[in-house]
């Protein structure tokens, strides 16, 4: 029972952390967009490596979640 406690505080955070990161990369991308049109500078090259590794991490986590919701709805 105290594991399940556990692995629904371990979603919780999880859950918050890639909202956070999807946050973040829309943030940057809205960074490319001035990047690109306002300044016309080539950061934006930089940016989208960034959204990239945060979109990523989001992906991986979302995976995580889901098996982990998986597993808590087996017990």
């Amino acid at each position: 029972m105290d594991s399940n406690k556990q692995l629904e505080k371990k979603l919780a955070d999880y859950r918050r952390f890639t909202l956070t990161l999807l946050i973040l990369s829309g943030y940057m991308y809205v960074g490319v967009i001035i990047s690109l049109y306002e300044y016309k500078t080539n950061a934006y090259y930089y940016l989208f490596a960034v959204i990239a590794v945060l979109l990523i991490t989001a992906f991986i986590f979302i995976k995580k979640i889901n098996h982990w919701q998986r597993k808590l709805g087996e017990e």
